[in-house]
């Protein structure tokens, strides 16, 4: 089985699940159903092409939440001829995350991941003012999706590294990770997320409900930890 590994950073990004004109929320995370938007228009589908994009609901899905980021609200004032909007726009700032796709079909996976490295469409973080970065393609694996994201390594920023791992009394930290129900084999039931694509047509857009369990992926600090200290004059040599 192969894996792709995705990483989603840069300054913003937004991933909206229930909004309205008024008001443009976003997840804590990236949604399945925006990956699959953007992984259908790496491959070039159309939004009406609404089967091609369902089929994508059949790739195993998993995020990993390397840096968590905090909440931006932006504030905007929209005229029109007649009326005055005002909308609140809601995106992540300074966040990191590893998206993982499978699925036991390899070529697909390659195919999917060719695609990706050579897209269509443009790729964006949930909206168009927040397009991917150079480090968005991690790759292709050999290994199944939960084998990788336990043992992928950590993709936070330096600086945030060196943050928890000072604050780390164990030498270790836990990740919070997001994956597709049916790949955790455990007795807790899952949460539902509102983020199984049914349809992208602008006219009849359309998502159901995903089962997701959760886990934690552990992360040794102790390496890390180390000479964090920060020497302002060790560049210019002895005084």
């Amino acid at each position: 089985m192969k894996t792709i590994i995705l990483k989603f950073s840069g300054p913003l990004q937004s991933w909206g699940t229930g909004s309205n004109f008024e008001t443009r929320d976003t997840a804590r995370y990236p949604t399945k159903s925006a990956v699959i938007g953007l992984i259908g228009g790496a491959l070039g589908y159309r939004r009406d092409e609404t089967e091609k994009i369902q089929e994508l609901n059949e790739l195993s899905f998993g995020v990993r939440i390397e840096q968590r980021g905090t909440l931006l609200k932006d504030y905007h004032i929209a005229r029109s001829a007649n009326q005055t909007y005002v909308t609140n726009r809601y995106y992540l700032q300074d966040a990191v995350f590893l998206a993982m796709l499978s699925h036991e079909d390899s070529s697909w996976i390659d195919t999917v991941a060719k695609a990706l490295v050579s897209p269509v469409f443009p790729l964006y973080m949930g909206r168009r003012s927040v397009p991917v970065d150079s480090e968005f393609f991690q790759g292709v694996v050999e290994n199944d999706l939960l084998s990788t994201i336990k043992s992928y390594h950590w993709q936070a920023s330096g600086w945030y590294q060196k943050k928890l791992s000072r604050e780390s009394k164990l030498n270790r930290i836990m990740l919070d990770a997001y994956v597709d129900a049916s790949l955790l084999d455990d007795s807790l039931p899952p949460m539902f997320q509102r983020d199984r694509v049914e349809s992208f047509d602008l006219m009849n857009r359309n998502h159901s409900f995903r089962p997701v369990k959760s886990m934690q992926v552990e992360i040794q600090t102790a390496e890390m930890g180390k000479d964090t200290e920060h020497d302002a004059f060790q560049g210019i040599g002895g005084v």
